[in-house]
């Protein structure tokens, strides 16, 4: 029989053996415990600190001066922090939170760290106490420099209270401290009642645009092109060292464009008159496509930088269109940058200034401005009314297609995403129809967030 003094050292070993095995088996298991624990708490605090990064840079557009946004960014970023990560969660403990608000180049970019402990169970037989998990949010805000253009013509008339009403609601959107809006008002001609605010001290007067919308009243044509020339210049006058990274045009409109601006020449005399000639239809010298501002047909021109503003007299010796210089007041072409329209008898040919060519005029230097506007990265949002942009509005002389309807126009001043035209290479725009008065509060509600949602 083999001695029991033999078997001791074997007993032995199994012991120490299962012993360290038990412990491998609790540490293996405290790591998969407290690291679930722990990535737990890593997502907690992710979310934190994305909650406030996002706060943060809504509210850095708060403050008259860049300590005051700093400041507020900081408040609210730390206040959603704390609010996003409930108190001992999962037996964590948060430190105070790290919140930064840079700007740079017309930018804010928001940072916010924070870091957190959780008591560990399992894994203690391996000296380790707590982990500690960090997570970073970042945000970017862009200022704003915005231009609202308002049709304040005479088809408006009947609901021109609600247009008031609703462009005042769309104004009070927007912080009169960090945004810059200035405001364009046309009909026959255009105005700038509010320039938008040019100097490094930020924001805009809320009172007095919204003093000058409740001011406007409605009658006259349809001067869209300059509006939109006078609404980019003033965006353009904006040294550049302080311009946004954020560049918007708000247009609002019930029709398409059907007054050119322009210095016309006058073929009875070597001198010209700078003003607007509407070209609106049915022509009250006959049907067919009589000839504008002749003996037998003589015709009004209004003051291109007044709202509805006639000039006096009477014209009967323009009957040529310019063709490039002083088509309007930069040298824009009347002939349109994508040859959707062509004019017969060509420019500068006699009788070239009839009513449809004058009528596309209108049309092509609201789509050649909007063009420029797009490609100096300018982001360009158009609203429109009633359901006479879903038709001709009268204008059956002209071969238009369904391609002229007023409402693919605004989608084309847009670069609307699907229009005919659309150039990826552009900023991409929003046309918003608002079916009737009623509606209007809900489609400039569409397009003030989708403003906002491009600053953040």
């Amino acid at each position: 029989m083999m001695s029991s003094r033999f078997m001791t050292p074997v007993r032995g070993s199994v012991l120490l053996m299962f012993a360290l095995s038990l412990v491998m088996l609790i540490g293996f298991a405290g790591l998969v415990v407290d690291a679930g624990i722990g990535y737990g708490v890593k997502a907690k605090l992710n979310s934190a600190v994305d909650a406030a990064s996002i706060a943060a840079a809504r509210a850095v557009a708060t403050g008259a001066t860049d300590d005051l946004r700093t400041q507020a960014a900081i408040k609210e970023g730390t206040r959603f922090y704390y609010a996003n990560f409930p108190a001992n969660y999962l037996g964590a403990t948060i430190q105070p939170p790290t919140v930064t608000a840079e700007k740079v180049g017309g930018k804010w970019f928001v940072t916010v760290a924070g870091t957190a402990s959780t008591p560990t169970y399992l894994m203690r037989v391996f000296g380790v106490r707590q982990l500690d998990v960090r997570a970073l949010g970042q945000a970017v805000r862009r200022d704003l420099d915005m231009m609202l253009v308002l049709d304040t013509s005479g088809s408006l008339q009947s609901v021109f209270p609600q247009v008031k009403s609703s462009a005042v609601n769309f104004v009070n959107k927007f912080n009169n401290d960090a945004d810059r809006l200035g405001l364009v008002v046309f009909a026959d001609g255009a105005t700038l009642p509010v320039p938008i605010n040019k100097t490094a001290a930020r924001g805009f007067n809320k009172t007095t645009i919204v003093s000058q919308i409740n001011a406007q009243s409605s009658s006259g044509w349809t001067s869209t092109g300059e509006a939109m020339r006078l609404a980019l210049n003033d965006l353009n006058a904006v040294p550049a060292i302080l311009q946004s990274s954020l560049r918007v045009i708000v247009l609002f409109s019930d029709g398409a464009p059907n007054t050119p601006a322009a210095i016309w020449p006058r073929h009875n005399s070597s001198g010209t008159q700078t003003g607007t000639v509407s070209a609106s239809f049915p022509s009250t010298t006959g049907s067919g496509n009589p000839l504008l501002c002749t003996n037998s047909s003589p015709c009004t021109l209004y003051r291109y930088n007044s709202r509805s503003t006639a000039l006096s007299g009477s014209y009967s010796d323009i009957n040529r269109l310019p063709v490039t210089a002083g088509a309007t007041f930069d040298n824009k072409p009347l002939s349109s940058f994508n040859n959707k329209r062509t004019f017969s008898p060509a420019l500068a040919a006699a009788n070239s200034a009839n009513l449809c060519n004058v009528n596309k005029a209108a049309r092509n230097m609201l789509e050649n401005i909007a063009n420029d506007a797009r490609g100096q990265k300018v982001v360009v949002f158009t609203l429109g009314l009633g359901a006479q942009l879903n038709g001709f509005e009268s204008v059956t002389s002209c071969s238009y297609t369904q391609a002229e309807w007023g409402s693919n126009i605004l989608k084309r001043v847009a670069n609307a995403s699907g229009v005919d035209t659309y150039n990826a290479d552009q900023p991409t725009g929003t046309y918003v129809y608002a079916a009737n008065a009623s509606d209007l509060d809900t489609a400039f509600n569409k397009i003030a967030s989708e403003i906002i949602r491009l600053s953040q």
